[in-house]
């Protein structure tokens, strides 16, 4: 269910099922040791870089000796959400509109309350339904600004984590400068890179 999950609201598609335990080429694991991330999950990160993919299929057997320190449901838990807040803004995102919901669903019943209010006289109840709509309304708005803050600060962290927006394989008949910008050092052709 987690990959699930994962794979409706991630940036790059994860393969289902798959564990930390890979064969990788060089060029993977150096492409890998490039990505600056704090929170790494590899399954994502391995399909971030995008170089192909195949399963081996093997059958796990049961632990020789001693005992794992990975509990099945929290390591569970904390993997999967490493995996959605790390290729994921949807969360912020949902904060956001449910922020906005609420807001707009709290301003119809302020409206409902002050026609009541007007239609009814002073035989409707003064009170509660005035403070639970006011409640919510400011709750909404809240709730509305911290997502707004949260899309904001899931830019910063995606500029922060400075992932490649392509990782080039190969270059053929290109012209090199040197790293220290435009016009310093002395272009250089090689044909394969």
């Amino acid at each position: 269910m987690g990959y699930k999950v994962i794979n409706e609201i991630a940036d790059v598609p994860i393969p289902k099922n798959t564990g930390d335990f890979r064969i990788m080429s060089r060029r993977v694991v150096e492409e890998l040791r490039a990505l600056r991330e704090s929170h790494g999950f590899l399954r994502g990160m391995v399909s971030l870089i995008g170089f192909p993919q195949a399963e081996v299929l093997y059958e796990r057997h049961a632990r020789f000796s001693g005992a794992g320190n990975y509990n099945r449901y929290l390591g569970s838990l904390k993997i999967g959400f490493n995996g959605v807040f790390g290729f994921s803004k949807v969360p912020l995102q949902l904060m956001m509109w449910t922020g906005f919901l609420t807001a707009a669903f709290s301003m119809a019943a302020i409206v409902y309350v002050v026609a009541l209010k007007l239609l009814h006289g002073n035989s409707y109840p003064i009170g509660i339904p005035t403070v639970t709509v006011l409640v919510l309304f400011i709750g909404g708005i809240q709730l509305a600004g911290i997502g707004v803050l949260g899309e904001y600060i899931g830019r910063i962290y995606d500029d922060v984590r400075q992932r490649p927006p392509y990782i080039i394989d190969r270059a053929i008949n290109a012209v090199i400068r040197d790293a220290r910008g435009p016009g310093s050092g002395t272009p250089q052709t090689r044909d394969h890179i």
